[in-house]
C-alpha cells in the first residue's frame, strides 16, 4: 500500500461518523471518537502535526493551486493527515476525475489564484462595482445554466445563480463589517470544523496550495486581511521531512505549519 493511499478506508468516513453515535452524545465525546477513528500517515515522522488543527495564515501567501486530481476536496475529512510523494504539488497537468466539472474548470483554475476568472470577476464586482451578470464568471455560469449544465456550486438555473450572487454579497459585507471568523468562533465546535475553513495542501517547500473555500479566500484577499484560519489536508512527504529537520535544529522559520514545532531556547 502506498503512502497516502486511503482506498482501503471503510465506507463509514469521518464525515458521517456522527451518525454512528447517539444523537445526544456531547460534542466533546464525539471529538474523542473522531481522534481515535482517524488513521493518518504521520507515524514515521518524529514531530507530526495535529491533523485537526486550525492554522493561521496570511491569505496572500496562498497563491497557487494544488495539483491533485480535480476536484481535490471530495471526501475532505478522510484526507486529513494524508502524506503523499510525487509531483502533485508541481504539476500543471491536472486530472479531472468528475466530468461534471469539465465545463467550469477553466473558470476556477489558472497559474495563480488571482489570475483565475473567478477571482478577477470577484474583484470586478466588489472593487470595480461591476454588476454580477456582467462579470465573466457569472456571465458564463448563466450561459451554462441556459443549457442545463451545472456550474457555480452545481447550480443549473439562472434564478439559483442570481440568488447565489446575493449570498456572496451578504458574506462579503458580513466579513467586512464583523471581521473574518473561524468556524469555531461561529459555533462549529466539532473537530471537523477544520474541513469547513479555507483548505490547503502543503507542497514540498512549504507552499500553501489552494484546495477549497475560494469565496472566503477571495474576499479575504480583496479586503486585504492580514490573517485567516485555514485547514490542511495533504502534506508532501518532503515537507514532513523538513518539519523533522527544523525540530532537530531548533531553528524554525516563520510558517503556519511550524508553529507547533519546538524552538531552540537561546
Amino acid at each position: 500500500m502506498s503512502l497516502g493511499d486511503r482506498s482501503w478506508l471503510p465506507l463509514q468516513t469521518l464525515e458521517n461518523v456522527y451518525t454512528a453515535l447517539p444523537v445526544a452524545a456531547p460534542t466533546a465525546v464525539k471529538n474523542v471518537y473522531l481522534r481515535r477513528t482517524l488513521t493518518d500517515d504521520f507515524d514515521q515522522f518524529d514531530h507530526p502535526p495535529d491533523p485537526f488543527a486550525t492554522l493561521t495564515a496570511d491569505p496572500n501567501t496562498i497563491r497557487s493551486f494544488t495539483g491533485r486530481p480535480y476536484p481535490p476536496y471530495h471526501e475532505k475529512a478522510t484526507q486529513l493527515g494524508t502524506v503523499r510523494d510525487g509531483d502533485w504539488d508541481r504539476t500543471e497537468d491536472v486530472v479531472i476525475t468528475d466530468d461534471d466539472y469539465r465545463e467550469r474548470y477553466d473558470l476556477y483554475r489558472a497559474d495563480r489564484f488571482e489570475e483565475s476568472v473567478f477571482f478577477q470577476s470577484m474583484a470586478a464586482h466588489f472593487v470595480g462595482g461591476t454588476d454580477w451578470t456582467e462579470t465573466p464568471f457569472v456571465a458564463r455560469c448563466l450561459e451554462l445554466a441556459d443549457d442545463g449544465i451545472p456550474s457555480w456550486r452545481s447550480l443549473t438555473t439562472r434564478q439559483a445563480i442570481l440568488e447565489r450572487c446575493a449570498r456572496i454579497d451578504a458574506l462579503y459585507e458580513r466579513i467586512r463589517q464583523d471581521g473574518y471568523q473561524s468556524q469555531q468562533a461561529l459555533g462549529f465546535d466539532s473537530l471537523l470544523g477544520v474541513t469547513e475553513e479555507v483548505l490547503v495542501d502543503i507542497g514540498r517547500n512549504g507552499d500553501l496550495l489552494f484546495v477549497n473555500g475560494r469565496h472566503r479566500l477571495a474576499i479575504a484577499k480583496l479586503l486585504d486581511l492580514e490573517t485567516i484560519p485555514i485547514g490542511v489536508l495533504v502534506r508532501h512527504r518532503d515537507w514532513m521531512r523538513r518539519r523533522d529537520q527544523y525540530a532537530r535544529t531548533g531553528v524554525i522559520p516563520d510558517h503556519p505549519d511550524l508553529h507547533d514545532v519546538p524552538r531552540r531556547s537561546d
